[in-house]
């Protein structure tokens, strides 16, 4: 289950602004600025209940994952954002004994996490907008694909599953349009997720407020929701019968916070908690996870680069 623990997204004390119209629509969408370096944390815990399905314990894993986003405008106005895995923290605790990894010295790493996430750091993906901040696609996927002259076309669809999934996780809970404070709307995304498939997260998410944070006016949003599995469609819409290892179940619920920076138009705080009804090989097993996220900076492009300790 190593591999079905993946990416996001809060809380930190807030103090209102004072002096601020709160009546006025606000637009809370991505926007990534060209010509800048975004870093970014990730924390993750996951249990996997594996009591569930006749093991003597569960297994618990965490995960610390430093990113970094570079953004550039292309001759075609297209805004080009290169995202990359430039460390990776494991540990996980499993029937009474700990594992450990470090993508800076794998050789200490433990075998078992070694083969989960040995390939993880120094990967990446370039997700691609149009000059109105509109998503296109996702490209430069090569170095997450498996397979040398003949790449592994299951390779290839996973990884654009997994640039997919993280740049929806990014937006999990941001409205279509302008908002208010006080607003609330629902969001009803399809997101792909490896080995599971196309699942549905339909989600109940409302505008708290504007607080100033980090010396920054920020939305304070808050969401929960569902999760569940979908069949899987051919190019017509028609429905697929794909046979997944791993599904969500009915009653899978999610829940979070996120702080949108309206200066930055970018995520500084995002905090995800599931709680997963996964199936197995047709098997139940329960998964609790929370991934935490954090804008730890964002600087000029020629700026020199950070060193993040771990």
């Amino acid at each position: 289950m190593l591999r079905t623990a993946a990416p996001l997204a809060l809380f930190l004390f807030c103090l209102p602004v004072t002096g601020t119209s709160q009546d006025s629509p606000v637009e809370l969408k991505l926007h990534w600025e060209p010509g800048m370096a975004y870093l970014q944390e990730s924390d993750t815990e996951t249990t996997n209940f594996l009591t569930s399905l006749g093991k003597a314990t569960d297994q618990k894993l965490r995960l610390h994952q430093t990113t970094s986003i570079t953004v550039s405008k292309t001759s075609a106005e297209m805004t080009e954002a290169k995202v990359l895995i430039t460390a990776l923290l494991g540990e996980m605790s499993f029937e009474g004994k700990n594992y450990v990894f470090d993508s800076r010295n794998p050789a200490s790493s433990s075998p078992q996490l070694q083969q989960a996430f040995g390939g993880s750091a120094g990967k990446g993906f370039t997700l691609v907008y149009d000059a109105k901040g509109n998503f296109v696609d996702a490209k430069d996927i090569g170095s997450m694909v498996t397979g040398d002259v003949e790449p592994d076309l299951t390779s290839i669809a996973t990884a654009r599953q997994l640039a997919t999934l993280y740049r929806r996780s990014l937006e999990m809970g941001l409205p279509k349009i302008p908002v208010s404070p006080g607003d609330k709307w629902i969001s009803d995304e399809i997101v792909p997720f490896p080995q599971a498939g196309t699942v549905q997260v339909k989600l109940n998410a409302k505008f708290d407020g504007i607080v100033d944070r980090e010396g920054h006016r920020q939305a304070q949003i808050a969401f929960e929701g569902t999760m569940k599995s979908k069949p899987d469609k051919d190019s017509t819409g028609r429905d697929l019968e794909t046979e997944r290892p791993v599904t969500f179940g009915e009653n899978s619920k999610v829940n979070g916070h996120v702080f949108f920076d309206l200066e930055r138009k970018t995520i500084s705080l995002a905090v995800f908690s599931a709680a997963i009804q996964l199936k197995v090989e047709g098997k139940p097993m329960p998964v609790h996870q929370q991934v935490t996220t954090r804008l730890i900076s964002m600087k000029p492009v020629t700026a020199a680069p950070e060193t993040v300790k771990p």
